[in-house]
């Protein structure tokens, strides 16, 4: 990287701490690579979903027992013909929003490795945003070495 471009970002730095620190606004330092979902905001989905005419599923999903969001759960919904599925993952919240999807008639599957797998239809409307708060419980089968699927009693 040339000096000139290493005196740009030290001085964009710079101008931006100044800023934040007269605003009060505080910098966190985040991890990298950043989180897959990133944070989102339900009305700016809503109003985006009637603008385009498409239809909208935000939701979280949660352990059954103790209540605690599940991170990195997978959320589909896919045409019944083998069309297109329309998938996304939940957040470290169980937050989930699977956004710009077509109308029309899909299988929605929520599903998480250790967990059973949970299943439904969903009839998606034009300028709809359907909720969803899913429970999933712990799934009791393990795989033994040499002998397959097993079920603890």
């Amino acid at each position: 990287m040339s000096t000139t471009k290493l005196l740009v970002l030290a001085t964009a730095g710079a101008c931006a701490l100044a800023c934040a620190r007269s605003s009060g606004t505080i910098f966190r330092t985040v991890a990298w690579p950043p989180a897959v979902i990133p944070q989102y905001n339900v009305d700016s989905v809503t109003r985006d979903t009637l603008s385009i005419g498409a239809y909208a599923l935000v939701g979280t999903v949660v352990d059954s027992v103790s209540g605690k969001p599940l991170e990195s759960v997978q959320v589909v919904l896919r045409t019944p013909g083998g069309g297109r599925n329309f998938w996304t993952l939940t957040d470290s919240r169980g937050g989930f929003v699977l956004g710009r999807v077509p109308p029309g008639h899909y299988h929605m599957i929520v599903r998480r490795l250790g967990y059973v797998a949970l299943a439904g239809v969903r009839d998606a409307a034009a300028g709809v945003v359907d909720t969803l708060r899913a429970k999933m419980a712990v799934h009791t089968a393990y795989l033994d070495a040499g002998r397959g699927p097993q079920t603890t009693p």
